[in-house]
């Protein structure tokens, strides 16, 4: 039997294809494949039909055989990756990813590797996925904070070192053996240098560490490793547990009156060198590039550059005029939140309402200028946030306030450094706000609101500030998802700045001892919980008011907004919701999402993160 016009059977594969018809597609794409064997693209087709039709095996199948007739397609070595990761193959698709990547590299394939990689865990060792992650290290263009957990279970697939960690784990908790020495490996060097690490294991057995080489003195140790180990306790803000023994060795250097390179690197294991002289200059004349001079670049050359552009930026309000503003203020002064290192810099740049449009199909932005749009961020902290909202809309321009100068110096100098020149830093209480003359297309609040005195007012405040038909993303904390951790936080009672750091590390430490089937002890699964600032975000806040979808939806109303998203909403509570509410496909009732939260307790554990419009 004779095959008819190929080209006009490809056309009735690609009309059924619209028609939602995958799988009699797949059919057409098959048969005119067979005719025409030796054709990369009629491969890649029928994979993608295959996929579509929920195929996915014999898609992965179609697609390779695409890439052995065309080992360069990256199309269809992207489309592999896809399939490769719906089928749970998260290596693989990591693999093809990269491969893809290099093939064509501005076609975000990357974007879509480190999105794989990031939800990967190791539980034996992969040698080429450990060079590849050590290479992405090496990068400032990503965020690598993000990638901390994978590359960290890579580095713990090696059996010795998981069972390290798990000695220094006992040994922390039940005053158990001490542990071996710390490994010598160069991804966890450069995890220790770059991110925060977020497992208690391992902050046991830095702690460790620590303290043997304090007490025993640093041996063999290479510079490069006790300046990163220094590095990650910087990051940290010395939150670690620390022995009075330890306490007096380190008296006993501060003592002299001259200190060489890794007496100093010894003491910056415990203290910060910023106000140690004899640390500062032995870590100027010693450290000659690499590790060691992150050292002092972190602890001298940075919080200068950012003491200089905090001064010089405007006030837009009046300060001092709310007490608890007052109090939250003086929080951030002493523990800027969050201390960030890397951003994604893979952001691809489109227009406002392409971004908004592909987010919210049935919503119309015809009032806004989204051309080139005015966006506030409010309660910026240290910016991370506000530079990437910054980077991610043609045209835009950020205004980003907060009431934290400290927080907006280290704001300003990452920008800077970034070179993101189309946002505005100031210093702001948004309750003073009303008196600003400018109105936004778009104003974001992430996780500020819930910290004020009053959060209605607060939330009024920014209301007012709205374009009609703007949009506004709010971040609030959970009741529910917070009740977990709930008996852990507390007032912190101490008044000078020695005196909060001491008493969080002590509470800290308390946490770390909980029982591992304790409730609260979920906390050690977020990031915050592993640096000072993090941990009294997190737990000891000087204000925290917590809420409901029932809460939510009230204020909502009262503002005379709609809801018109849930960010924080992952796709397998989604397609839940939809499930359930068939009803309800855009998913924006707040007393569905009660119902839905009460029943999964934790979906909110990152707090609420919602789109409003007015």
């Amino acid at each position: 039997m004779m095959v008819s016009d190929p080209m006009v059977r490809l056309r009735e594969a690609s009309a059924l294809m619209r028609q939602g018809r995958a799988g009699a597609a797949a059919e057409i794409f098959a048969e005119v494949a067979r005719a025409n064997p030796r054709q990369p693209e009629l491969q890649n087709n029928l994979g993608v039909a295959l996929k579509a039709a929920g195929r996915l095996k014999e898609a992965a199948q179609a697609y390779r055989r695409a890439l052995k007739l065309a080992p360069d397609y990256a199309v269809a070595e992207g489309n592999l990756a896809r399939v490769l990761g719906a089928l749970g193959d998260g290596a693989g698709a990591v693999r093809h990813f990269e491969s893809a990547h290099r093939r064509a590299p501005d076609a975000g394939y990357l974007v879509e590797m480190l999105d794989a990689l990031a939800s990967l865990r190791f539980t034996s060792p992969d040698a080429k996925t450990k060079a590849l992650m050590s290479s992405l290290f090496a990068r400032r263009d990503i965020d690598l904070q993000r990638l901390a957990p994978a590359a960290l279970s890579l580095v713990l697939a090696n059996k010795a070192y998981a069972k390290g960690a798990d000695t220094a784990w006992r040994w922390l908790r039940e005053d158990g053996d001490v542990p071996p020495p710390f490994p010598d490996d160069p991804l966890l060097e450069l995890l220790l240098v770059w991110t925060t690490l977020p497992d208690p294991r391992l902050e046991a057995w830095m702690t460790a560490e620590r303290r043997r080489l304090m007490l025993e003195g640093v041996g063999a140790a290479k510079t490069g490793t006790l300046a990163a180990l220094a590095l990650q306790a910087m990051t940290a803000e010395y939150a670690w547990m620390e022995a009075a023994d330890e306490s007096q060795a380190v008296a006993a250097f501060l003592s002299q009156d001259a200190l060489n390179l890794e007496q100093a690197l010894l003491i910056t294991l415990y203290r910060d060198p910023a106000s140690i002289p004899a640390a500062i200059k032995a870590l100027r004349d010693g450290a000659e590039g690499g590790t060691a001079a992150l050292v002092f670049e972190r602890a001298v050359t940075e919080p200068t550059a950012e003491k200089v552009l905090a001064g010089a930026l405007p006030a837009l309000t009046p300060m001092g005029e709310d007490a608890t503003s007052e109090r939250v203020r003086d929080q951030y002064e002493i523990h800027p939140y969050p201390r960030w290192r890397s951003v994604d810099g893979q952001i691809r740049r489109k227009p406002l309402d392409a971004h908004l449009r592909e987010r919210f199909p049935a919503i119309r932005f015809d009032s806004i200028d989204t051309a080139r749009p005015r966006l506030l961020v409010a309660g910026c902290g240290t910016g991370r946030h506000a530079i990437q909202t910054a980077a991610r809309y043609e045209g835009v321009e950020v205004t980003a306030i907060d009431l934290s100068r400290r927080s907006l110096g280290y704001a300003a100098r990452m920008a800077e450094g970034l070179g993101r020149t189309n946002i505005r830093f100031a210093q702001a209480d948004i309750l003073g706000l009303g008196a600003l003359e400018e109105r936004f297309d778009v104003i974001e609040c992430s996780g500020v609101l819930h910290h004020m005195a009053d959060p209605m007012a607060g939330w009024k405040a920014l209301r007012g500030l709205l374009k009609p038909g703007g949009l506004m993303r709010v971040a609030l904390y959970s009741d529910i998802a917070r009740a977990r951790f709930a008996k852990l936080q507390a007032e912190i009672e101490a008044k000078d700045e020695a005196g909060i750091s001491a008493e969080i590390r002590r509470r800290r430490n308390e946490i770390l001892k909980l029982g591992e089937d304790d409730p609260a002890a979920i906390v050690w699964q977020t990031g915050d919980f592993y640096s000072l600032s993090g941990c009294r975000d997190l737990l000891f806040h000087r204000r925290e008011v917590r809420y409901g979808w029932p809460e939510i939806g009230a204020a909502i109303a009262e503002l005379d907004l709609n809801l018109v998203g849930v960010e924080t909403a992952t796709a397998a509570l989604k397609a839940l919701y939809r499930e359930r509410f068939p009803n309800d496909p855009a998913a924006t009732s707040p007393a569905n999402w009660d119902v839905l939260e009460r029943e999964y307790p934790d979906s909110f554990l990152a707090m609420y993160q919602f789109w409003c419009q007015a």
